[in-house]
């Protein structure tokens, strides 16, 4: 199997995580992959079979095994936090955990260019193709309040609570969760635990640290709450995923 991934064009960098493709051949053999929550929604087009098919992915919440056999073609759009609802149109809830045909959910201010990439399967060009389009569909749109809030998050050295946050955009605490679920697909708590996993994760796939100060670092109370907390999203413990 081939993994590629992409980085759209800078224009587009506030509301688009990454392109991405998988490519295998036919061989008949069964893979299983674990797939881990990233706090994104995503537009998978799959080429696989006679007609192609749209869906959405929405933001996960826990680990996920996908198995798959035979010959994949897929290319995928990975947004930010937050980054779909300005095209969809739609709460970001009615997706979570779970997936929808593009049809049944269709993008209110946004037209993908299938049949342009049905003409050309070469990755570079699809990606290329889903820069113009989407450039397209952005350029109207404003980031609005909770996007930058999101964007900012992402950098914060250290993760307030959801009720410190709300105080920070002015908000209820009720709002700001209404907000979440439409942009997000997920609760501001939900969202920070997510970030605080990831962070954790990010350190124990670029260090040797000691599970104990990777807890610390990423912002978790103990060392039992970073386990705990770890399994919860990955489905293994921190040594086991190491």
């Amino acid at each position: 199997m081939s993994y590629r991934e992409s980085s759209p064009s800078p224009l587009l960098q506030e509301w688009i995580a990454a392109y991405w493709s998988i490519d295998s051949a036919v061989d008949g053999a069964l893979a299983t992959q674990r797939i881990l929550p990233d706090g994104c929604a995503d537009l998978i087009c799959d080429f696989s079979g006679m007609s192609p098919r749209m869906r959405w992915v929405g933001t996960m919440t826990r680990a996920i095994e996908v198995q798959a056999a035979g010959r994949q073609d897929l290319f995928g759009i990975r947004f930010v936090p937050g980054g779909l609802f300005p095209l969809l149109g739609a709460p970001l809830s009615l997706l979570t955990d779970d997936s929808a045909e593009f049809a049944a959910l269709p993008a209110q201010a946004w037209r993908p260019p299938l049949n342009g990439w049905c003409d050309d399967r070469d990755f570079a060009a699809r990606c290329r193709r889903a820069d113009a389009s989407l450039i397209a569909a952005f350029s109207p749109l404003r980031l609005d309040s909770m996007t930058r809030l999101l964007q900012r998050l992402q950098w914060r050295p250290a993760l307030p609570s959801a009720a410190a946050l709300a105080d920070e955009a002015g908000v209820g605490l009720r709002t700001l969760q209404r907000r979440f679920m439409e942009h997000v697909g997920v609760s501001p708590k939900q969202h920070l635990r997510w970030l605080r996993f990831e962070r954790a994760r990010q350190l124990l796939l670029r260090s040797d640290r000691r599970s104990v100060e990777i807890a610390m670092a990423a912002g978790y109370s103990d060392q039992a709450h970073f386990v705990r907390e770890f399994r919860r999203f990955a489905g293994v413990t921190p040594g086991r995923w190491r």
